[in-house]
């Protein structure tokens, strides 16, 4: 049977079970109904004449009376009214003879009919006598007095009949009300039920596929369905049982090129000579090559299917691989530019020998959905020789600018000597190139002790001297030595000193350097009569230190490259001369080795905020 066939076979049994309940509803409401009629017609039509009747035999004894008192009463008008009356009497002493229906009505109407007529010859005895008074008062009124108890009994006994035949009613009316509630419970029990069974007969197939569909979705496809009718849903399952062959089929024509084609994956990984690692989105190691697992020195066996937070516990490159991770996935800028300035591991063997390693996280997206990650591939590249060489070329740096620094230094001096007239007097043209030749020599000592510093920063070779300090201390050593350049552009240096802040450990030496180098810059890009403020306040356990200029200012794209090195920026359109652009790499170096933060906050035409932070430390 069609499903179809089989929901509107249920609809119609529901419906038959329903009519049948209003069919014998109205049955007995009928026969209920028509009893009520019955006693209608049969008893009370017969009360409501008798007392019709009693009615008018009292009008008629009534106007007998008045003709018997005389003169006062027009005896022509009265004699109407009793004519009327004996009509009106007659009409109703008929129907009580059409509707006899007890035991004892027939003998009480025929009784009144030869009262009524023996009382009606004596009437007409009435109009011819001449003693009407004697014989109204010995005759006629007695005679209607029995006629009206006849009347009376007459009533009575198709009273008691109403009482006998109303109770027959209200047993009718229970019984009807009781058989229709039966039924009313019957056909609602069988409705109840075909509506339990009738959607699970449906039902129970449809979730039979559903959930043979959801293994098939978690890649069975062995799943059948029996087909046992040729309904709707036996085309369903044999559609379905189709498709599942049809899967497995393609499951299996697939399998082995999927399988080769994994198996050349794997192997193009393994044969790289890089390092190479390859994590699920939870940083689980799914694949490894020989190369990663001689620089982890771990095993393969030992990597796969582990965590990087677990194999970084034992293991300082995979600290140094999770710290590349975690620092991807913040996907804050700076500190992706401080991962890169730094960006590789240095593995020690048991040889005692280096071995240096860059460290590059490719986070890999789903291709229809940029915000999924799927997981990350960690790379490993031998960059041991470039380290080296790198190396050489800082130690040599090193080495060249302490060289350079002497002879210059003894260049300074004698063109310094140069100018004292001590030793004579120069022209006009000779000591404004003297002048000019101090000048480029004092820009050389300065690169060249930047370039120093910066290989000391690089060979770690600076050693901080920490002491306790004040904040006033700090700030007073590093504002004094450009009294002179605030004087010549009348700018206004403004101190303000968190008096709360403690002593804590700094090396005042190289903290007031920064400080210099943040005065510096200030007051070479304030206009003159400017203001520049340099402050220290406290923030929790903190201390910081800030340099505010109302300078050109820098865009928010350049905050980052205002501390790398050899960058010089040209926020008014001059290129800086004096130096190489190390000032502020070398100055977050010293912050950085004090364990602190270094930043700018600033925008294009307002002005420029440089500041850094450092812990309170007392000891």
């Amino acid at each position: 049977m069609k499903l179809r066939t089989q929901i509107f076979s249920g609809f119609v049994f529901i419906l038959i079970l329903f009519l049948i309940l209003a069919g014998v509803s109205i049955y007995y409401l009928e026969n209920v109904g028509q009893a009520s009629e019955r006693i209608l017609e049969e008893n009370y039509s017969s009360v409501k004449a008798a007392e019709e009747l009693i009615v008018s035999l009292a009008k008629v004894d009534q106007i007998l009376a008045k003709i018997c008192l005389g003169s006062n009463y027009n005896e022509d008008i009265l004699v109407r009214i009793l004519d009327r009356e004996k009509e009106i009497f007659s009409s109703n002493l008929s129907i009580c003879k059409s509707n006899i229906s007890e035991d004892g009505e027939l003998k009480l109407v025929n009784s009144l009919s030869e009262l009524y007529r023996d009382y009606e010859s004596q009437l007409l005895s009435f109009n011819n006598t001449s003693d009407r008074a004697g014989l109204y008062f010995s005759v006629l009124q007695r005679k209607n007095e029995i006629l009206r108890e006849t009347c009376s009994m007459l009533i009575d006994l198709n009273h008691s009949a109403l009482s006998s035949k109303d109770q027959v009613v209200q047993t009718l009316y229970f019984n009807a009300k009781a058989y229709v509630f039966i039924i009313l419970i019957v056909v609602l029990l069988i409705s109840g039920l075909a509506i339990y069974k009738f959607p699970q007969m449906i039902v129970r197939p449809i979730l039979d596929i559903t959930e043979k569909i959801k293994r098939v979705a978690d890649g069975d496809y062995k799943q059948q369905i029996p087909v046992d009718s040729d309904t709707e849903l036996g085309n369903l399952s044999k559609a379905f049982n189709i498709m599942s062959v049809k899967l497995k089929e393609f499951e299996e024509s697939n399998l082995e090129e999927i399988k080769a084609q994994k198996t050349r994956i794997e192997t193009i990984i393994k044969s790289i000579t890089d390092g190479l690692v390859i994590l699920n989105e939870s940083k689980d190691v799914i694949l490894v090559n020989e190369a990663a697992s001689n620089i982890l020195d771990i095993p393969e066996k030992k990597l796969i299917g582990k965590n990087v937070l677990e194999l970084s516990l034992d293991n300082s490159v995979m600290r140094g691989l999770l710290e590349s991770l975690e620092q991807n996935d913040t996907g804050n800028e700076e500190d992706l530019e401080d991962e890169q300035s730094k960006n590789y591991i240095k593995v020690e063997r048991q040889e005692g020998q280096q071995e240096f390693y860059t460290k590059d996280v490719i986070n890999v997206h789903d291709v229809d959905n940029e915000n999924k990650s799927l997981g990350y591939i960690l790379l490993l590249k031998n960059v041991t020789y470039f380290k080296q060489s790198d190396d050489a070329k800082t130690n040599f740096i090193a080495v060249a600018s302490h060289e350079f620094k002497t002879p210059l230094s003894a260049i300074n001096m004698c063109l310094m000597l140069l100018q004292d007239k001590r030793f004579g007097t120069l022209s006009p043209e000779q000591d404004e190139i003297v002048v000019s030749m101090k000048s480029e020599v004092q820009r050389l000592i300065k690169m060249v002790s930047e370039l120093l510093d910066i290989s000391k920063m690089e060979t770690g070779s600076i050693e901080l001297d920490k002491k306790l300090v004040t904040p006033k201390v700090i700030i007073d050593y590093s504002a004094s030595p450009f009294d002179v350049q605030l004087s010549e552009k009348n700018i206004t240096l403004e101190k303000v000193i968190d008096p709360e802040i403690p002593e804590f450990m700094a090396d005042t030496e190289k903290i007031s350097w920064v400080l210099i180098n943040f005065l510096s810059n200030a007051i070479r890009y304030t206009p003159e009569g400017g203001h520049i403020l340099i402050e220290a306040k406290k923030h929790h356990d903190k201390v910081e230190f800030a340099v505010e200029d109302k300078g050109p200012g820098i865009s928010k794209q350049d905050h980052n490259k205002v501390f790398q090195r050899f960058v010089q920026l040209q926020p008014n359109g001059v290129k800086n001369e004096k130096g190489l652009g190390l000032g502020l790499a070398i100055s977050k170096e010293v912050i950085t080795d004090h364990g602190g933060d270094i930043g700018v906050v600033s925008e294009l035409g307002s002005g420029s905020r440089f500041y850094f932070t450092l812990n309170l430390e007392t000891s």
